[in-house]
């Protein structure tokens, strides 16, 4: 399965959620590949620093590009999870987008991030389906509230899977995480869809 992960406003756990991912897929006796598409390269710096320690990451994390991310869109192994970790915007984010299977949307419960990611699950939605991950969140907030009965309200496809804010996630940059925490739920959610598409 090819998954983007794609937002045009940074900060939201875009490349956390690229890695934490790959790593529950790993952990589950699957294969999988991060394809680094954001120019600030996160992933790769990430891949990077975790190769410098005595734990790495137990997956690749390729640079890629246009032609890389069209070379996958005509075919990729079945038997693979490819991961985007997607620009915020230009020709790359469109085509990370066609060449994926599924996009997910990370948005903290704040406002601002909730009104780039209609526009961008919306963008997303007009060539692959699409759904919002909300990540970040403090659930025993207003803005959480908030964020909940507006997503409730416009209708907003999202997964069941809430990331809350915590320092685990913060002190993994970098590292081969191990405790995975929520994560472990939205790849069971990832592998149900994955399941309906076949």
């Amino acid at each position: 399965m090819r998954i983007a992960i794609a937002n045009a406003k940074g900060g939201v756990a875009k490349t956390t959620s690229s890695i934490y991912i790959a790593s529950v897929i790993v952990s589950r006796g699957g294969r999988a590949v991060v394809y680094d598409a954001d120019p600030q390269s996160s992933a790769s710096l990430w891949a990077a620093a975790a190769e410098q320690t005595a734990d790495p990451l137990t997956f690749d994390v390729l640079p890629a590009n246009q032609v890389t991310l069209r070379q996958l869109a005509a075919g990729a192994d079945p038997d693979e999870w490819a991961i985007i970790d997607a620009p915020p915007q230009g020709p790359t984010l469109d085509m990370a987008i066609k060449a994926a299977d599924f996009v997910i949307v990370p948005a903290s419960d704040s406002p601002m991030d909730l009104q780039q990611a209609w526009s961008t699950l919306d963008m997303a939605r007009m060539s692959t389906p699409a759904a919002l991950l909300l990540v970040k969140a403090e659930r025993n907030t207003k803005a959480f509230r908030d964020t909940m009965d507006a997503l409730t309200a416009m209708d907003t496809p999202r997964f069941d899977t809430i990331v809350p804010k915590a320092q685990s996630y913060k002190r993994s940059l970098g590292t081969n995480p191990h405790q995975l925490g929520e994560y472990r739920d939205l790849v069971t959610e990832l592998q149900q869809i994955a399941g309906k598409q076949e």
